[in-house]
């Protein structure tokens, strides 16, 4: 296998055992299949496989969390989003917060639709908001360890590899490229875009994650730790599900489409960052000992 080719190597395999796994994943329900999170683990299966087969060893994945304080904007980011899109489409009439998504009454929890660790069962504010954020952190910490598949694999192996080939900003839309058309088959299905499946596959998503790709690639371009670019996709999968959950669009389209330009904004932000103080690839450090 030439050093060149390993790349291509790399997306052929991903792909075909990901869209068989897709496959499946359509005779067994679609996008209410319970195997949808297992498609998470084949970029990393098979970047591990790769990585050991050329020897590349993993040293160069970014294990460590030393530059710790870049978990703000991995999760604040996605929250930031969220709260933007919801008041800027309310300030517009161009959707309304839905009833009984949380209901207080004499300061007592009477309802909630979030799921919680402790309940939801009737609760004062004070324990409703102690368990609003005991459950995200949890949520927050299992959930990274679930997008690690996705992360070890885009981000950990293939994104320094193409950002070697076609430079900083070619290589982070490449990376978002592939990565929206890897959801492919999900999409059609009515993954995320369930009005418009054929123009989410085809279109949407890859737009979306260009968007949130450049993002997370940023994220670990400058923490060089996997694990905040792992726990900025479990925050955006977290809270954007907040968001469409509250089903609070009169227009699906117009709460997909909105949201896809708040994250073309953090993206554009991102990339003029990188372009401006650009990253060294540190796995040239480590592959030269210095």
């Amino acid at each position: 296998m030439k050093k060149q080719n390993i790349s291509l190597w790399y997306l052929f395999v991903v792909f075909a055992l990901s869209y068989l796994m897709q496959f499946f994943i359509y005779l067994t329900g679609r996008v209410e299949s319970g195997l949808i999170p297992l498609l998470m683990i084949f970029p990393a299966i098979v970047a591990i496989g790769f990585r050991i087969f050329t020897k590349e060893g993993f040293q160069n994945v970014g294990w460590g969390i030393r530059r710790w304080w870049y978990f703000v904007p991995a999760i604040g980011a996605p929250i930031i989003v969220v709260i933007g899109v919801t008041l800027l489409l309310i300030a517009l009439n161009w959707a309304t917060l839905p009833v009984n998504f949380i209901v207080f009454n004499n300061g007592m929890l009477e309802f909630s639709k979030i799921g919680l660790i402790l309940g939801n069962h009737k609760q004062s504010i004070p324990f409703f908001a102690l368990n609003f954020v005991l459950s995200h952190i949890i949520f927050l910490i299992v959930g990274s360890i679930i997008t690690l598949g996705e992360e070890f694999g885009w981000r950990g192996y293939l994104q320094e590899k193409l950002l070697r080939k076609f430079g900083l900003n070619g290589g982070l839309i490449a990376l978002g490229i592939i990565w929206g058309y890897w959801h492919f088959p999900l999409v059609l299905m009515g993954w995320t875009f369930p009005s418009h499946p054929v123009l989410g596959a085809i279109l949407l998503f890859p737009i979306s994650t260009v968007f949130l790709g450049i993002f997370e690639g940023w994220i670990y371009l400058r923490s060089r730790s996997i694990w905040m670019p792992s726990l900025a996709h479990a925050a955006i999968n977290l809270f954007a599900g907040f968001l469409f959950q509250m089903n609070m669009q009169q227009n699906e389209i117009i709460l997909q489409l909105t949201f896809m330009v708040a994250w073309g904004i953090v993206a554009g932000i991102c990339l003029i960052s990188l372009n401006l103080k650009k990253p060294m690839l540190w796995q040239e450090v480590t592959e030269n000992g210095r």
